[in-house]
């Protein structure tokens, strides 16, 4: 593809996405610069996404903390933050900039292209926060807040119904820590299998009653196991909140 089909293609793509009439094209051409493309084409570092990025990182964790805080007025702070660094993270945006299409319009060296940098979670990831500070900068908050929004909430929602699988031993700490001033004890119960093929029974304990038991191939998973279940049961008998 040409430079200029290129272009035409990418136009459409902005104006399919609302932002056909944005005042400055080049904002979001310059988002699609990754550092390799400006270094092979001997142009400044400024003109690559670098700071169109560092715009569109801030203004991505504004608007998905506005969207948790209201979306869920129970939710303590500590989960919403483990919420926000799950919808933040570079794999999560990485299929965001894949979901919309945005990685066939990446500029990248010769040599980037070849090893498939247009598929890497960091490029794609920085370049969709690159691609955020654009729209912020040529159409607004409310814009890039309703981007946001109406393209990927389902997707928030499905990391918002798997949070019981980020750290529960951490979220099961900070629930008797709050009650307390305590820590869950988790004691092994049984140990089976060979040498390299064990399976670990653990039950955790608060306030010297067991709350639930974990299998895992490692202790570490049959804590984690053990502390998912306790917040299941917790959850269940109206005890916890996540």
């Amino acid at each position: 593809m040409s430079i200029s089909d290129r272009e035409k293609a990418y136009c459409r793509f902005l104006d399919n996405l609302g932002f056909g009439n944005s005042d400055d094209f080049s904002l979001f051409e310059k988002a699609m610069r990754h550092t390799s493309y400006v270094h092979e084409a001997d142009i400044p570092i400024e003109c690559s996404y670098e700071r169109l990025e560092f715009l569109g990182d801030a203004v991505l964790k504004l608007v998905i903390s506005k969207y948790l805080y209201l979306k869920f007025p129970d939710y303590k702070e500590g989960i919403l933050s483990k919420l926000r660094g799950e919808i933040v993270a570079d794999k999560t945006l990485a299929q965001f900039a894949n979901k919309i299409g945005l990685n066939a319009f990446i500029l990248l060296s010769e040599n980037e292209r070849k090893s498939g940098g247009e598929h890497k979670q960091s490029i794609l990831a920085c370049t969709f926060e690159a691609f955020l500070g654009a729209i912020y900068l040529t159409c607004g908050y409310d814009s890039v807040e309703d981007f946001i929004v109406s393209n990927f909430s389902c997707d928030i929602c499905a990391i918002e119904q798997n949070i019981e699988t980020i750290n529960p031993k951490q979220q099961l700490q900070e629930y008797t820590q709050e009650i307390n001033h305590t820590l869950p004890e988790y004691v092994l119960i049984s140990k089976t299998g060979s040498e390299h093929n064990s399976v670990f029974e653990i039950a955790v304990y608060f306030n010297g009653k067991m709350l639930a038991k974990g299998i895992g191939s490692s202790k570490k998973s049959a804590q984690q196991e053990a502390a998912r279940n306790a917040l299941n049961y917790l959850k269940s008998e109206g005890l916890w909140k996540q």
